[in-house]
């Protein structure tokens, strides 16, 4: 089944409904939508809790952290798993064991347990999962051979995550207002059950891509030190992922102050999730932009995309009312959409036995600065203030991408992406 068509000579991209043909990725993109609206869900829910117990900005926003922080050991050692294991089973498995975690997070929160337990459990959720990413990413190549047909399949993915993501903090907000958390998390173990059936009757099993099976510790310490030594010695994707990691402090400083900032207006839990959602909703429409470009294009203006994305931010120093300060989330999430070629052209630039344990690497360093920038953000916060500490973390990306620009590869690039894309 061919991506493209020749009608008079003219190629034409794609379409949706070409991509939906395939039964295996209808079954990978409703996993994977089921999946991430109950993240929010449940990120909505704990946040919301530990902000009404403490009352700090820096407290709630450790929640976000602490859902990333163990991705951080988790990608990095168990992302070669995904090159070890048949990939189907391995994402089974990481549902179906977060899905039993999540159960276990809604008895601690009935039961008023305290706060470090309640971390301690979403610790362990998200450790679990941190494969997940890795083999979900190596698993759509697999599906699709056809390249640009890849590409498009991996923009549609991102813009259907974004909208779910932004239905799941509205949503969310309205049901820890309406049921309180612990039946918010009901309906996130539901969403990594219903994900873990679609994954296991709707997509082809299919041998992994390495041979070895579960690796001991030593093997897995070897993968690792292998995958950071194939990202060093290559200029393309090592900047990709840098640049990547750079944007983080901007890009995350909407969501850690998004409920504090709602709060700082007189706003309530519903105001904070639809701030929350407004990040989502402009990646939605940024994706949606991009996946109109060819793939060269895209690969192109990934840079100038992400260094546009602080500036909308800079206007949170003059605390704007919160409907504005929406917008300017919402501005600054459409330029998050470099990301989507990004992680496409790293993942293809990848050899077929190193893709599942360079996308841990990578996701490793992008969730480590995640979780860092969360408390930054959140630190900054209780110093000065919600808004003031946005526009502090987009001064300072501004101040990064400045460095960074001389050193970004563009012709190296461009040149990989018309081998790779055609």
């Amino acid at each position: 089944m061919m991506s493209e068509r020749d009608l008079g000579g003219v190629r034409t991209a794609p379409t949706y409904r070409t991509l939906f043909a395939r039964s295996e990725f209808t079954a990978v993109f409703s996993a994977r939508v089921l999946s991430d609206w109950g993240d929010q869900l449940a990120r909505v829910a704990m946040a919301a809790l530990v902000l009404h117990r403490s009352g700090s900005a820096l407290f709630a926003a450790s929640v976000f952290a602490v859902s990333f922080l163990p991705q951080v050991f988790g990608q990095a050692l168990l992302g070669p798993i995904a090159d070890r294991l048949p990939r189907r089973t391995l994402l089974v498995v990481c549902d179906l064991l977060r899905a039993a975690l999540v159960g276990a997070l809604v008895v601690a929160v009935v039961a008023g347990g305290p706060l470090a337990v309640l971390l301690a459990v979403v610790f362990a959720i998200e450790l679990v999962g941190s494969p997940f990413f890795a083999a979900s990413q190596a698993l759509l190549v697999e599906i699709f051979d056809d390249r640009p047909q890849y590409l498009r399949a991996s923009n549609l993915l991102q813009v259907s995550v974004q909208l779910n993501q932004m239905l799941g903090v509205v949503i969310g907000g309205v049901v820890v207002a309406a049921l309180g958390p612990d039946r918010a998390l009901l309906l996130d173990a539901g969403t990594f059950l219903l994900s873990a059936v679609l994954l296991g009757f709707w997509v082809s099993s299919r041998p992994a891509a390495a041979q070895g099976g579960v690796p001991g510790v030593r093997e897995l310490g070897r993968d690792v030190r292998q995958g950071l030594a194939h990202l060093r010695g290559d200029l393309r994707m090592r900047s990709m992922a840098g640049l990547a990691w750079l944007m983080l402090l901007a890009m995350v400083a909407p969501e850690a102050v998004a409920l504090p900032l709602a709060r700082d207006h007189g706003a309530g839990t519903r105001v904070g999730a639809l701030l929350l959602a407004s990040v989502p909703a402009g990646i939605a429409l940024g994706v949606a932009v991009v996946g109109r470009w060819t793939p060269r294009q895209q690969v192109d203006r990934m840079f100038p995309m992400a260094a546009l994305l602080p500036l909308p931010l800079l206007a949170m120093a003059l605390d704007p009312p919160w409907p504005v300060a929406a917008v300017l989330f919402a501005l600054a999430g459409a330029c998050q959409a470099f990301l989507v070629p990004l992680m496409g052209t790293f993942t293809l630039l990848a050899p077929e036995q190193l893709r599942g344990r360079l996308n841990g690497v990578a996701g490793a360093g992008f969730s480590l600065i995640s979780a860092l920038s969360f408390v930054a953000v959140g630190a900054l916060a209780d110093l000065t203030t919600s808004a003031l500490a946005v526009a502090i973390a987009a001064g300072a990306t501004l101040a990064m991408v400045a460095v960074m620009s001389p050193r970004w590869p563009a012709r190296e690039l461009d040149e990989a992406a018309a081998v790779v894309y055609g």
